[in-house]
């Protein structure tokens, strides 16, 4: 079986589609949290999330425009946050309200931040040098930087982010897990980033949000 795995989505949804067209092959498709915030397509995002059977945990971002509480965040996340809040259809609410903390498949775990409890599945950070053995194979999303670490038969999985790549490549990042030899793929594809500036600016968001989509940070 073929398993897609994707996160920090952040509502790009040219992103998206580009990475779903190349998980058609998939039987499954997971993400590590963070569907919308940033970018400027909650609802379409959420649909595709549906259409797909999209199997996602909870982000902080997912998280912040649910309790519209977003201290600590920097002002830029602040904003395009309150501009989700304010264009959030009902539906998407109630999708975005019914995403769990993790989810444990037979094979692996799933954690927006870090494997735990309470919170801090949601806001820890967990970056590459800083590693550890999991109790159980695990992804995890939130730093939006790519990598897999292996413990023997365990892996420590990020698939990097498809709506906002922090590693100095441009390109939406995602992962695939080939579960009968477990091989875990690094995958990342090419989209559109000036349709999604263009809706920034459509939209009156931060310019910066789409200066970093170029840089890949």
């Amino acid at each position: 079986m073929l398993v897609g795995i994707i996160s920090d989505v952040h509502a790009n949804l040219p992103a998206l589609q580009s990475v779903l067209d190349r998980l058609e092959k998939c039987d499954e498709i997971y993400c590590c949290g963070d569907v919308v915030g940033y970018y400027p397509y909650p609802n379409e995002v959420v649909e595709l999330f549906k259409n797909y059977d999209i199997h996602s945990v909870l982000g902080n971002h997912d998280f912040a425009v649910l309790t519209n509480d977003f201290s600590g965040f920097n002002t830029i996340a602040e904003v395009a946050g309150m501009w989700t809040v304010e264009n959030l259809s009902e539906k998407s609410y109630d999708f975005l309200s019914e995403l769990p903390f993790s989810i444990k498949t037979e094979i692996f775990s799933i954690y927006h931040a870090r494997p735990g409890e309470g919170l801090e599945v949601l806001f820890d950070y967990l970056f590459p040098e800083e590693v550890f053995e999991p109790e159980v194979s695990t992804a995890v999303g939130h730093t939006h930087l790519q990598f897999v670490k292996w413990f023997g038969e365990k892996f420590l999985l990020n698939p990097g982010s498809v709506g906002q790549p922090r590693d100095g490549d441009s390109r939406a990042a995602y992962a695939i897990l080939n579960t009968e030899n477990t091989k875990i793929s690094l995958e990342r594809t090419k989209y559109d980033i000036d349709e999604v500036c263009e809706a920034l600016e459509k939209e009156n968001l931060p310019e910066f949000l789409c200066e970093r989509l170029y840089m890949g940070f």
